[in-house]
């Protein structure tokens, strides 16, 4: 019986131990979760608070009015004619035969405070290289390939209240349409706007005078190009009226030096009118007129007596020419718009440069070409862009490209194009 007792108590003492451990286990595990749950939420805090004080310092770099965006605009042109050559001529827009092609692309950084404002913008696309094609490509420093990928890169100081000058390469100031397609009513550009400066690289002054009158001036290296090929400055100037509430009178001027330096001044004039009028909510109006002329490169004189004197001598004589070539350009759009569903858009233009002076063609009549566009655009998506584009052009020559190496008096051209910009 005793022996029976002490086994009892033997069990009673183990079990009441095993509950004991237990619990204590149970306990200690507790803590010890308790202590890893809150160890894990500090280092949260801390990391919250790291990235709150990164957030923090990284607005105190970079300003509010700086922006941030980006464009692409693809395309597929098809044209009529089926030349052999993939590029088509007399244009920089939509430029490549049956192909799916980028016409332009770009990113950028924009900033706007109360004295200083700025923008950088880096492109790329088949319309970059066709637009700089004319920059030198020979000298080291600032050559075609170093130029061509920036779009916009300039400085702006706020000198009065309504007046910034701003410095470094920017867009040009003349035409109705911008190089951004989604800016414009028509997907392509004028032909008179394909042969004016897409961008200057100078100095402009912008003041505004009134609230419906402003001005421009500038001074620039050239006639669109940014490495310079002679020592001699242009000049460009532009008025901006606004008649009305809806519609606007603007007037471009342009005057330079076109040669090299070593051949004679070619100076250049040339001036852009344009008149805009939104007639309705859904129907807007342009028309703009342009005239350009350009002093020749050389006369030949007569001088039979030289002969006379010196039979070796040359009877025509190279001299500095008084003569100026001129062009005329004539541009009429109309838009219909419904809502932010559709829009419907109309483009007639005459372009007459019969001495060649912007478009060589090497025939009898020069460039003497009319053009008919119409554009249809899908605008659910905005910001993006679906465009549908009809172009015919007819000159007066044979200068259009077609199969085997021939040519035609006509051009016919349709373009799908899609653009988004955010």
């Amino acid at each position: 019986m005793r022996y029976l007792t002490h086994i009892y108590l033997l069990v009673l003492i183990f079990t009441v131990s095993f509950f004991v451990t237990e619990n204590l286990g149970a306990e200690s595990s507790t803590n010890t979760n308790q202590q890893i749950e809150d160890k894990d939420s500090n280092q949260k805090k801390n990391n919250l608070s790291t990235n709150t004080n990164e957030v923090r310092d990284l607005n105190l770099v970079l300003p509010n009015s700086l922006k941030f965006a980006a464009f692409v605009d693809t395309y597929y042109s098809h044209n009529g004619n089926h030349p052999n050559s993939k590029e088509r001529q007399y244009t920089t827009q939509a430029v490549r035969n049956d192909e799916f092609n980028i016409n332009l692309g770009f990113v950028d950084a924009k900033w706007q405070e109360e004295k200083i404002r700025g923008r950088l913008a880096f492109q790329f696309g088949t319309s970059v290289n066709t637009n700089y094609a004319g920059e030198i490509s020979r000298d080291v420093s600032s050559n075609q390939n170093s130029v061509k990928h920036i779009q916009e890169a300039y400085v702006g100081l706020k000198l009065t209240k309504n007046t910034w000058l701003d410095a470094g390469i920017y867009f040009g100031h003349i035409g109705h349409e911008s190089w951004i397609s989604s800016d414009n009513w028509n997907y392509t550009r004028a032909m008179a706007l394909d042969y004016v400066p897409y961008y200057s690289s100078g100095v402009r002054i912008t003041t505004k005078f009134t609230e419906k009158f402003q001005f421009q001036f500038h001074v620039m290296n050239g006639w669109q190009n940014i490495t310079d090929q002679n020592k001699d400055k242009s000049l460009g100037t532009q008025f901006k009226y606004f008649l009305f509430p809806n519609f606007t009178i603007t007037a471009n001027q342009f005057v330079g030096n076109e040669a090299p330096d070593f051949e004679r001044k070619q100076t250049r004039l040339y001036n852009n009118t344009i008149l805009e009028w939104k007639a309705l909510d859904w129907l807007s109006f342009a028309l703009s007129g342009d005239v350009g002329a350009q002093k020749t490169k050389e006369s030949l004189s007569y001088e039979p007596w030289w002969k006379e004197i010196n039979p070796r001598l040359p009877i025509y004589i190279s001299r500095e020419s008084k003569v100026f070539n001129q062009w005329y350009h004539g541009t009429f759009w109309v838009s219909f718009r419904y809502e932010d569903l559709f829009r419907l858009s109309f483009r007639l233009e005459r372009f007459y440069d019969p001495k060649q002076v912007l478009v060589q063609t090497y025939t009898r009549n020069g460039f003497l070409t009319n053009g008919y566009t119409v554009t249809f655009d899908l605008l659910q998506w905005s910001p993006g862009l679906l465009r549908f584009e009809a172009i015919q052009r007819e000159s007066m020559d044979s200068v259009f490209e077609t199969d085997q190496n021939k040519r035609t008096r006509v051009e016919r051209l349709f373009v799908v194009a899609a653009t988004v910009r955010i």
